[in-house]
C-alpha cells in the first residue's frame, strides 16, 4: 500500500511539473502562435509606423497589411528577400471590404490553426479605410513622441478615434506608445498630460528610443530581434511582452 501511495504522488508531482512546462513552453512562444489584428495608427505620418510594422511582422512572424503609400514596407522587404532572408508576407489592401474579411475570417476560425495575426500599417493620412482598420484591431498602438507637433497631431487623431466610436458603437482603447525619443529623456510632461486628458488612451510602460541599430538593421531588411543583444533589441522585446499582456488581458474580458 505504502508502495502505491509512493507511485501515486510521483505521478502526480510528474503530470504537474510537466503541464508546468508545457505552459511555459507555450507562454515562451505565445508572440509567434497569438492570433489577432494589430493596428499601427496615427494621422501623422513619421512617427514610426512602418518601422514598428517592419521589426513586430518579423518578430511575431506575421503578415503585414500596408496601408501606407510610401510602400516602405515593401521596399524594406525587397531589401531582406536581396540579402537572402525569408521575406514576411505583405498584402496590399485596397478596399474596407478586404479588411472586413480579415476580421470575418479569424471570427470564423478562432480556436483553429486557420486563424492569422495581421498588422495593419495605417498610412499618415485620414480616410475611410484607415479607420475600418483602427474599428477592426484587437489592439491598436500609437506611436508618438514629446514634440509639439506630435502632440498636435494627437489631438487630431483623438478626434477621430471619437468619430470612430460614435459611428460604431465600438469602445476603443488606444496603446499610446512612446517612440524615437532620446536615450536621455526621462519624463514626458505633454504625453503624460494628453493621457490625463484623454482617458481612452493608455499610455505604455514600454519605450522606444532613438537607436542607430533600428536604421542599420533596414539596409539589410533584417529584424531588430534578429540581431545580437543591443538596447534596441532589449527595449523592442519589452514592447513586444507588453502587447503579449494586453492581448491576454483582453482574452479574458472577451
Amino acid at each position: 500500500m505504502g508502495n502505491f501511495i509512493t507511485v501515486l504522488i510521483t505521478l502526480v508531482i510528474y503530470f504537474a511539473i510537466l503541464k508546468l512546462v508545457k505552459y511555459k513552453f507555450r507562454m515562451r512562444n505565445f508572440l509567434k502562435a497569438a492570433i489577432m489584428i494589430i493596428t499601427i495608427a496615427h494621422t501623422k505620418g513619421g512617427v514610426g509606423k512602418s518601422l514598428i510594422s517592419f521589426h513586430l511582422a518579423i518578430a511575431m512572424n506575421a503578415a503585414v497589411i500596408d496601408l501606407d503609400f510610401q510602400r516602405t514596407i515593401i521596399i524594406n522587404n525587397e531589401m531582406r528577400a536581396n540579402n537572402g532572408k525569408k521575406p514576411i508576407a505583405v498584402l496590399q489592401t485596397k478596399t474596407m471590404q478586404d479588411l472586413i474579411k480579415l476580421r470575418n475570417h479569424n471570427i470564423k476560425y478562432k480556436g483553429t490553426n486557420k486563424e492569422k495575426t495581421f498588422i495593419i500599417d495605417v498610412g499618415g493620412f485620414d480616410s475611410d479605410v484607415n479607420r475600418v482598420a483602427i474599428a477592426i484591431a484587437d489592439l491598436i498602438i500609437v506611436p508618438a513622441n514629446d514634440k509639439t507637433n506630435d502632440i498636435i497631431g494627437l489631438h487630431q487623431f483623438k478626434q477621430i478615434i471619437n468619430e470612430i466610436e460614435e459611428s460604431t458603437n465600438l469602445k476603443l482603447k488606444p496603446m499610446l506608445l512612446i517612440n524615437n525619443v532620446s536615450p536621455m529623456t526621462k519624463d514626458f510632461i505633454s504625453l503624460d498630460s494628453f493621457i490625463n486628458e484623454n482617458k481612452n488612451f493608455k499610455l505604455m510602460k514600454s519605450i522606444l528610443r532613438t537607436r542607430a541599430d533600428y536604421y542599420k538593421t533596414l539596409e539589410t531588411g533584417t529584424g531588430i530581434t534578429e540581431i545580437k543583444n543591443s538596447k534596441a533589441k532589449i527595449e523592442f522585446k519589452k514592447f513586444m511582452k507588453e502587447i503579449k499582456k494586453e492581448v491576454k488581458n483582453g482574452q479574458k474580458k472577451d
